[in-house]
């Protein structure tokens, strides 16, 4: 709505389209509700304290009257903050939502908000089949199953290599359960659609046997 654009800053566009990882669980935000990582595309980190309202960025310090991006990204990312009804799916950054518990929200046209699509690169649900999202999957899983991310065996005993829809590449080991991406929850995004895909029997099994027929 043009009325709506009018009222839109640089800083909110910066926050819905530039590229940023925002994290929960790793370094010092681990077991600190509140508490926030992101990590720019100059490889820059700053803390979020959303409780306080703080930033640790240059922006937030020198300028305590506005909201930096880095806040009002992670406002969004977790559902803090809908959407704007007007932006583009497509210009969205897509690491959207990819490294916390959250589930992004969107401005609809009545005036209230509404859990935010899946983006251009997930993956087309269907009513049945391994990919289908269930309403008690918790918001990992759901990530597991809707984004575009390609799964290949590696090496046996158990380790694949895996494409994000970031362009990022991780490698998962299904045996000890881990992966090299920066999500520290017990089980990821990407070593949960690797055992999907097993399961599913998509890829190779751990052992390096073709998926029975």
């Amino acid at each position: 709505m043009a009325s709506n654009r009018a009222n839109i800053d640089d800083r909110t566009v910066a926050a819905l389209t530039e590229v940023m990882s925002v994290l929960d669980s790793v370094g010092r935000v681990r077991d600190a509700p509140g508490l926030y990582l992101v990590v720019s595309s100059s490889g820059s980190e700053y803390l979020v304290d959303m409780a306080e309202g703080r930033c640790e960025c240059p922006d937030d310090s020198h300028r305590p009257s506005i909201t930096c991006k880095h806040r009002r990204r992670v406002a969004f990312v977790i559902g803090e903050r809908p959407i704007p009804e007007w932006a583009n799916q497509d210009a969205l950054d897509d690491q959207f939502g990819l490294h916390v518990e959250a589930d992004p929200t969107r401005a609809v046209p009545d005036g209230g908000v509404a859990q935010a699509t899946a983006g251009k690169d997930s993956v087309p649900q269907s009513s049945n089949g391994p990919f289908t999202v269930e309403p008690d999957d918790d918001p990992r899983t759901k990530r597991a199953k809707r984004e575009a991310i390609d799964v290949a065996f590696l090496q046996k005993p158990g380790r694949y290599e895996v494409h994000s829809a970031s362009d990022s590449v991780y490698e998962v080991d299904v045996l000890e359960e881990t992966c090299s991406c920066p999500d520290d929850a017990s089980r990821c995004k990407h070593l949960r659609r690797v055992d999907i895909e097993i399961r599913a029997r998509l890829v190779p099994r751990p052992d390096g046997r073709l998926p029975d027929a």
